[in-house]
């Protein structure tokens, strides 16, 4: 969704007191617009200039727009509009978002809401691994549990606090949710790897694992964007310990299927080093 506001906006539908679902002559199409207090016993054509806009969003892409409709049409309004107030929340600390985002939040806050009105449990076995590599987006999310819990009556759980945070993340790398769902089970899995070549067991508060998965977040960063640094001492890495070098050869390849990106020999080195020195660690 773009900023877009040129002219007077018919409303169509009050999302929650704090968002509109209008229709812009200008563009022919429907728009969302956020500010405090618009979908409140609103009546007739929004100026631009009305100074309670902040915000006013269109889909660019057709089958978004035509998905976001029918979602109007059924999820509840008072969900649409606190998806788009967490969006709108994010976009100022963050940037521009991903179009996708203004779908996949609110159908998985009208999901979630679901389930907890019903009791049903919210796993999320990567919670203290965002906590650890994400700390701007769970702080934002928590920000948004504290919305809809004013907004909807209801209280989210921790480990949906959690999630919120990857659908934040994706929002801000333009990735859908399930791309960043598949990254932090590759982040978790590569550790569970190392932890097991190198003799070792961890819990989730061991300093060890912390350091390692934020190794292991920026490897799958540099991965992903092909950016990868060279490894100054790859050389003397594959030639005094080629076990540990081909150990995380092992890994390197697996990351690389997962993620559909070659995994470069000074990524490998890299892999190697942290496997040496958790090995150091328990001699």
């Amino acid at each position: 969704m773009e900023t877009y506001r040129d002219c007077p906006l018919r409303p169509l539908k009050a999302l929650n007191n704090n968002v509109l679902l209008a229709y812009d002559p200008g563009s022919d199409q429907e728009v969302v617009v956020v500010g405090r207090g618009l979908g409140f016993q609103v009546s007739g054509p929004v100026s631009p200039d009305d100074p309670r806009i902040e915000k006013v969003f269109r889909l660019d892409e057709s089958r978004n727009r035509t998905r976001f409709l029918r979602m109007t049409e059924t999820i509840s309004g008072a969900v649409i509009g606190v998806a788009e107030e967490i969006l709108h929340l994010a976009a100022g600390r963050f940037g521009p978002l991903s179009e996708e985002a203004h779908l996949t939040l609110a159908e998985h806050l009208a999901a979630t809401l679901d389930r907890v009105r019903q009791g049903m449990p919210v796993p999320n076995p990567f919670l203290a691994q965002i906590q650890l590599l994400y700390p701007e987006e769970y702080e934002l999310a928590g920000q948004a549990v504290e919305m809809i819990a004013a907004r909807l009556g209801v209280s989210l759980p921790e480990e949906e606090q959690g999630i919120l945070a990857l659908h934040l993340l994706g929002a801000r790398r333009r990735e859908s949710p399930k791309v960043v769902a598949r990254y932090q089970a590759l982040i978790r899995e590569s550790a569970a790897f190392l932890a097991s070549e190198a003799g070792i067991s961890w819990s989730d508060d061991d300093p060890r694992l912390a350091r390692i998965l934020l190794h292991l977040r920026l490897a799958v960063e540099l991965i992903v964007s092909g950016k990868g640094e060279t490894n100054p001492v790859l050389d003397r890495i594959r030639t005094e310990y080629p076990d540990a070098f081909d150990r995380a050869r092992r890994l390197g390849d697996y990351m690389a299927e997962r993620l559909g990106r070659p995994v470069s020999d000074d990524e490998v080195g890299y892999l190697a080093l942290h496997l040496l020195r958790l090995k150091n660690l328990t001699q």
